[in-house]
C-alpha cells in the first residue's frame, strides 16, 4: 500500500516483480482517488519513455510536474541519483484505489471484504496514520517501512528534523532504516529489523542522504516480506523498544520552508564538521 508519488514509483516496480505471482497477492493498494485509464496510461507512457533519464529538459520536467504536482527535493534528489523510474505507482493492472483518505468507508469496506477468509498482510509505505481498525482487521499483520532508525526518529520528516539539531552522534544514530509493525503509536510498533548508515556524510545533500535511504529501504522491505511471505510455520515477533529511548515525534505541518531551509544548512555544517574529524 502506497502514496503515488515519485518516491513510491521506485518501490511498486521490485515489489510487483517480486510478489505478483505469489499465491494469495491481491494488487497494489494506492492512497489516491480513482484516476482514469487516460491518466494511468498517461504516467506508464511517461516512465517508459524517460526510464533512466536523470538531467531533464524543462519541456519534460513540466510534464513530470503534471502528471505529478507535488515534487519535493528528496524526488529531485532521486531522480538526478538514479533517474527517471521505469514503473508509475498505478500501471499493475491489479492497482486498486482506496482514495485519498485511507481511513474512509471506501478503504474500510475494501479491507473488510479483503479479510473475511483471512486477514490479510498489509505492507505499507504511505503518509497517513492508519486507524486501529487496521491493525484489527489484519489481525497487526500490517508493516511498515521508515526512513529513520527507530525508536531516536519518529514521524514525517524525521532526519531532516534530526539534522537541524547539529548533533552530530544524534544524526549519525538516526540515519538508516527500520521495517516495523503498525501499532496504535507513531513508528512505535515492534521492530523487526533496522540498519544503520555507515556513513552518512558522504552525500552532497540531507535529500541526496534521504533518497539514497529510500532506496535501500526498499531493497530491504522486499527482502523482508519475502523471507516473510516464504515462511508458513512462523512470523516475526518483533522487538519491543523501551519507551524511555523514543526519540522526538516529528509532524509534517511543523516541517515549515525555514525548518527544511535549517535542515539543509545543517547537515552541510555536520558534514564539514565530519570532515575534519576523520
Amino acid at each position: 500500500m502506497t502514496d503515488t508519488s515519485i518516491i513510491c514509483s521506485y518501490l511498486v516496480p521490485k515489489w510487483v516483480k517480486s510478489f505478483e505471482n505469489t499465491p494469495g497477492f491481491q494488487g497494489v493498494l494506492v492512497k489516491e482517488e480513482f484516476q482514469p485509464e487516460q491518466v494511468v496510461q498517461a504516467r506508464k507512457f511517461f516512465h517508459r519513455k524517460y526510464a533512466g533519464q536523470k538531467h531533464l529538459t524543462e519541456e519534460v520536467y513540466q510534464a513530470l510536474i503534471n502528471l505529478y504536482p507535488e515534487i519535493d527535493q528528496t524526488e529531485k534528489a532521486m531522480i538526478a541519483q538514479y533517474g527517471i523510474s521505469s514503473y508509475s505507482t498505478t500501471e499493475h493492472p491489479q492497482t486498486v484505489f482506496l482514495g485519498d483518505n485511507l481511513n474512509g468507508n471506501y478503504s474500510r469496506n475494501w479491507l473488510m471484504k479483503a479479510a473475511q477468509d483471512s486477514p490479510p498482510l498489509i505492507f505499507c509505505c504511505v503518509s497517513q496514520i492508519l486507524k486501529p481498525w487496521w491493525i484489527e482487521l489484519t489481525k497487526s499483520q500490517l508493516f511498515n517501512c521508515h526512513t529513520a532508525v527507530l525508536p531516536y526518529a519518529r514521524g514525517m520528516h524525521s532526519i531532516e528534523n534530526m539534522a537541524i539539531f547539529k548533533d552530530i552522534n544524534k544524526f549519525k544514530q538516526a540515519a538508516g532504516i527500520t521495517i516495523h509493525y503498525i501499532d496504535e503509536g507513531v513508528d512505535t510498533g515492534s521492530i523487526i529489523r533496522s540498519e544503520r548508515i555507515i556513513d552518512p556524510f558522504r552525500f552532497n545533500s540531507i535529500w541526496e542522504l534521504k533518497g539514497y535511504t529510500y532506496m535501500k529501504e526498499f531493497e530491504l522491505y522486499v527482502q523482508t516480506a519475502q523471507e516473510i511471505l516464504g515462511n508458513n510455520e512462523t512470523i516475526p515477533a518483533g522487538v519491543s523498544v523501551d519507551p524511555k529511548l523514543q526519540g522526538p515525534n516529528f509532524i509534517a505541518k511543523n516541517f515549515t520552508p525555514e525548518k527544511k531551509k535549517q535542515a539543509e544548512e545543517a547537515y552541510l555544517i555536520m558534514k564539514n564538521s565530519w570532515r575534519d574529524l576523520s
